[in-house]
């Protein structure tokens, strides 16, 4: 009975390792600032100044009428790094290393950080992924690299 539990556990595992996350992203750039983890607390990378950015996590909200919206999510942990870019406006969804192919150079384009105004933050972000500014709501949410948590919020 051990012998099978053991073969049904090792066997699972293999299958929950094959099928992967299509999330994941593993083209990231090699000094991208990444959220370290350990014993359940969460510290940050805080030297961003060869970094191609300053955040480890990335949150963009755009909702349209008809109830489209564009979102992105990114987010660069010490065990993984994710991204999505769901465009319901385009009816395109890309995941993984084929979003961050497209939000790396965006990410990198960015001159805001954590003491810019709200609202510079809000054009900028809109302005570099080509959004346009008929949308009903915009919601950011970026934690910079020194750990450091903003909301940007705007309606129309």
């Amino acid at each position: 009975m051990k012998k099978f539990s053991l073969l049904l556990a090792i066997s699972t595992s293999a299958l929950l390792v094959a099928c992967g996350d299509s999330e994941e992203a593993t083209n990231l750039p090699d000094n991208a600032p990444t959220e370290q983890n350990s014993m359940n607390q969460t510290s940050t990378v805080t030297d961003t100044s060869n970094a191609p950015f300053n955040f480890t996590h990335f949150e963009l909200d755009i909702k349209y009428a008809n109830d489209e919206s564009y979102e992105v999510n990114y987010e660069n942990e010490a065990s993984r790094a994710e991204a999505k870019i769901d465009d319901e406006v385009n009816k395109s969804k890309i995941e993984g290393n084929e979003a961050t192919n497209k939000l790396v150079p965006i990410f990198e384009s960015f001159t805001f950080d954590a003491n810019t105004e709200s609202d510079a933050v809000i054009d900028e972000v809109l302005q570099k992924f080509n959004q346009p500014d008929n949308f009903l709501e915009v919601e950011i949410e970026i934690k910079f690299a020194d750990g450091t948590t903003k909301e940007y919020h705007r309606t129309q």
